[in-house]
């Protein structure tokens, strides 16, 4: 992640402004936000861990400990490994579980109480893919080691996810 990523996941998920302006304004209005919301607070911090896990051995460890202090902190597990796009958003912190083998597209929406895990522990490597404008409801459930959601799904609450989700469907499952 380059500083101008880092700046385009802050103004999409933290700052209220459409348009960029200069970095000044920008930093400004996301440090004036930041102050007085506990979720955009987390998301600033963990946008900044992701950026400084990669740069070299000293900032990733440094990263790496960030990660740490922000789950206790916050009681959320998202890992700064998982590649989660602009636009990423949080209903409520705690209880969200995000592993580092997912692959998010942008404006993800996801509420509290929720994971997003793998099935099987050692496997080489894990497919799990979430397409664009994808939302997830509330105590909602997705696990497997391949997997795929497209874009403009939503996912109701209460909801366990193990299979593929087809672009455009809105998935919940039945008493």
């Amino acid at each position: 992640m380059n500083l101008d990523t880092l700046l385009l996941h802050w103004q999409s998920e933290i700052s209220n402004k459409n348009k960029r302006g200069s970095r000044i304004g920008l930093i400004s209005n996301i440090l004036k936000r930041t102050r007085k919301n506990n979720t955009l607070r987390y998301l600033f911090m963990f946008r900044l861990a992701q950026y400084l896990y990669s740069g070299n051995a000293f900032a990733r460890s440094y990263a790496k400990r960030m990660e740490q202090k922000l789950n206790l902190k916050y009681g959320v597990d998202i890992s700064i490994d998982a590649q989660i796009g602009p636009g990423f958003r949080i209903g409520h912190l705690p209880g969200v579980v995000i592993t580092g083998s997912v692959r998010i597209g942008r404006n993800f929406f996801i509420r509290q109480n929720t994971t997003i895990g793998i099935k099987t522990l050692g496997l080489d490597n894990y497919d799990l893919v979430i397409g664009d404008n994808v939302s997830v409801g509330a105590n909602s459930c997705i696990i497997a080691d391949t997997l795929s959601i497209g874009d403009n799904v939503t996912i109701g609450a209460m909801s366990f996810v193990n299979k593929d989700i087809p672009e455009g469907a809105t998935f919940y499952n039945a008493r």
